[in-house]
């Protein structure tokens, strides 16, 4: 996990990062967010999928000193609050109780499920849709199978590292 402490204009920020697969969770300031980045078309671009909605976003400049990023046409400016960026361990999801059972990445409330149960997945498709911090995110398959008992109902309360969906 990389943690960063980051200051602006607006506010004060604490950032924690770790790669999951082809997607990154970011914890900011106690918000949890899933995204995946993609190339853009211009150097020093790219395109992040909060579920499923892309998100432009260009870096215009990175120093010890100053991140300057311009994301969906806004520009933001961040100063770190100390110089140095620690690498924190790298915290993985408690392990569901279950095999084959794909976890909630953070807490929220399910805001519906995307699959049904007997129905055939592969690694990436969206699962389970929830809502963590006014943002809806969706939970992924982590492998190919098939979707053996939805484990959460609509509007129901996740905590972190809990079983959403269980794959055979």
């Amino acid at each position: 996990m990389t943690h960063y402490d980051l200051s602006s204009d607006d506010g004060q920020y604490s950032v924690d990062v770790v790669r999951s697969g082809e997607d990154y969770e970011a914890s900011v300031s106690g918000r949890g967010y899933t995204m995946r980045l993609k190339q853009g078309a211009a150097p020093g671009s790219f395109v992040a999928e909060f579920s499923d909605k892309p998100v432009p976003v260009t870096v215009v400049e990175v120093t010890p000193q100053r991140v300057e990023l311009v994301i969906g046409g806004a520009r933001l400016v961040y100063r770190p609050r100390t110089t140095a960026v620690e690498q924190r361990p790298s915290g993985p999801l408690p392990p569901p109780k279950q095999a084959g059972v794909v976890a909630a990445p953070m807490p929220g409330k399910v805001t519906g499920a995307l699959v049904q149960e007997g129905e055939q997945v592969k690694a990436g498709d969206p699962l389970v849709m929830i809502e963590s911090m006014k943002m809806e995110v969706a939970v992924r398959a982590d492998r190919d199978g098939e979707v053996a008992e939805i484990l959460v109902n609509e509007g129901e309360a996740v905590k972190r590292g809990q079983g959403l969906v269980r794959l055979r």
